[in-house]
């Protein structure tokens, strides 16, 4: 043993070294990638998980993903041309210029659009309401609405006017106001303000008054109509109108997206 130690004592010393290293390299260097390696292998196990979860939550694939923006993309191009076609022209008279006094120029046009309407009215042979219906206190920040809403009601009057119908019951120029501002608060493209508006005349007189506030340009949208007929001897009817005049914004919509 002591000979083959002195013959073999380098060898002995250099194979001794040499898995010194490598029990080493296994412990120090390999040990630490294969943790790594291990480490990286359960968090892809995770987040494959993580997903699979998710998906079976409602939450898209790809696939879906592609076809929701297909989907998106169409909307913007129906966006686009509803806009123009629901468009009501508001005239210049019912829009608040910057820095106006609010209240003072709602009140004033209340009490100036009264007195035109019922001129017009009694020119036209159709009876007129005593007020349009508009409310007598109001706050500054909703003069804006108001005035829109006003918009409405003189175009409603005047195709009752013009389509010679016999009387204007009543008009409610709130109509469904609470609803128009919850669905306005819902929907990030639309916006509606609704009018009501009782009146009577022969059937072709109310079928122009319905026909004409469809007109392109100065577009309402029909949200309720009844008609009754009182009397079978005569040829007179009365008609409940509901409309709404919508603003579309196409471009607040797909900014939104």
């Amino acid at each position: 043993m002591e000979y083959f130690w002195k013959e073999n004592k380098r060898f002995v010393i250099a194979v001794a070294g040499g898995l010194a290293f490598l029990i080493l390299y296994q412990s120090l260097v390999l040990g630490k990638i294969r943790g790594a390696a291990e480490l990286a292998e359960r968090t892809r196990r995770n987040k494959q998980m993580e997903i699979e979860r998710k998906m079976a939550q409602g939450v898209p694939s790809d696939d879906s993903l592609v076809a929701a923006r297909r989907d998106r993309d169409q909307n913007r191009k129906v966006l686009a041309t509803m806009a123009p076609e629901t468009t009501f022209t508001v005239p210049e008279r019912f829009l608040l210029k910057p820095k106006s006094p609010a209240k003072e120029v709602y009140d004033n046009l209340v009490i100036e659009l009264t007195d035109q309407l019922r001129e017009k009215s009694t020119n036209g042979r159709v009876a007129f309401p005593q007020t349009l219906g508009m409310p007598d206190t109001v706050l500054a920040e909703n003069a804006p609405e108001l005035m829109l809403r006003l918009a409405i009601v003189e175009r409603l009057v005047t195709l009752c006017v013009d389509a010679e119908c016999e009387k204007i019951e009543s008009i409610n120029p709130l109509h469904g106001a609470d609803q128009d501002e919850r669905s306005s608060k819902k929907s990030r493209f639309l916006t509606k303000y609704s009018v009501f508006i009782r009146f009577s005349g022969k059937a072709e007189a109310i079928f122009r008054v319905v026909h004409g506030v469809q007109k392109k340009g100065s577009y309402l949208a029909v949200t309720q109509f009844e008609m009754s007929r009182p009397d079978s001897t005569k040829d007179v009817f009365e008609a409940g109108l509901g409309v709404a005049l919508l603003k579309v914004d196409d471009k607040g919509a797909i900014d939104a997206q």
